[in-house]
């Protein structure tokens, strides 16, 4: 089925239930306990936009329902194991200002929840139906996933450079984003240029994403993403407003309170700086969106990445 008009986008919202009707009958359990655990794993889930970017790709090229659901299913399987496993690294009590999975039923269990959702990303992915270089690009992005964790872990207490935080960032955040639109695409039947103008989006709109989350972390309020900057500091978790204020310093944080954390942030025009490169890459996203053959897809695109891009951060 191919998407000519924008009635035809109604549609997306269908193939979104779509994608969670399969999740939940993928993850189901015979086992309540289990059952329970998923449930509230599903439940604290977003508004699965790797699937939305993945599809709004495929309808660039010849967009089959069945196959991009199953396609979308795996790459949020994926994304809600990496959650469940960062909140355990990161000792989060809330997930979108919900209990984690590791606050409510305990560490263990969520890894084992982690383990469980992986496996089953694997399960709805159905290798045997893909071509090998989509399953080298899936395995490729999980390696980046957890090669950029083990990286951000063992750098703890330590300020990296703006250069090093991309790094983590491209590999934690960007290459997932990357990954949702380039697949869509290339089995969609796009060609290999396009599905890589739509990978790059793609990455772009996940560094900005990621620079922007990080900055709203440091509202004087609740944070909007249910996360403290008192405890990404404790943890040794420095993020990229933090890097521009305290960087070429061997000051440890732990010697500052948090409030002399963020007035030496704002004085050092920390946040401003971070706004600065979350706006150049925003820039970069927005240009490559632009130059999109003429599509509905590409304004449903340009609507989606302006609500992510343009918060008020």
């Amino acid at each position: 089925m191919s998407y000519k008009t924008e009635n035809d986008f109604d549609q997306l919202s269908t193939e979104i239930d779509k994608v969670i009707t399969r999740i939940q009958k993928h993850t189901k359990s015979k086992f309540q306990p289990v059952q329970d655990i998923i449930d509230t794993t599903i439940q604290n889930n977003g508004k699965l936009l790797r699937p939305r970017l993945l599809m709004m790709s495929a309808m660039f090229g010849n967009y089959e329902s069945e196959r991009m659901v199953n396609l979308a299913s795996a790459i949020e399987l994926l994304h809600m194991a990496t959650l469940v496993h960062d909140d355990i690294v990161d000792d989060a009590t809330l997930r979108r200002n919900m209990p984690s999975v590791q606050s409510q039923f305990g560490k263990d269990m969520a890894v084992y929840t982690g383990d469980y959702l992986l496996s089953k990303a694997l399960t709805v992915f159905k290798p045997s139906d893909y071509q090998d270089d989509q399953i080298l690009s899936l395995s490729k992005v999980i390696s980046r996933i957890c090669e950029s964790e083990l990286l951000q872990y063992f750098n703890r207490y330590h300020f990296m450079s703006v250069r090093h935080y991309l790094r983590v960032v491209s590999g934690k955040t960007a290459a997932l984003f990357s990954l949702s639109m380039y697949l869509g695409a290339i089995e969609s039947g796009c060609s290999e240029s396009l599905s890589k103008t739509l990978g790059k989006i793609g990455y772009e709109i996940g560094i900005a994403f990621q620079i922007i989350d990080d900055i709203l972390d440091f509202k004087q309020e609740e944070t909007i993403m249910g996360k403290t900057v008192q405890n990404d500091v404790k943890k040794g978790y420095y993020t990229l407003p933090v890097i521009y204020a305290f960087e070429g310093e061997t000051l440890q944080l732990d010697q500052l309170t948090t409030s002399e954390i963020l007035e030496k942030i704002v004085e050092r025009k920390g946040l401003e700086k971070s706004r600065i490169l979350a706006q150049k890459y925003t820039e970069k996203a927005f240009k490559r969106i632009n130059l999109l053959p003429d599509n509905p897809s590409k304004d449903t695109i340009l609507e989606v990445a302006a609500r992510l891009l343009r918060r008020s951060y």
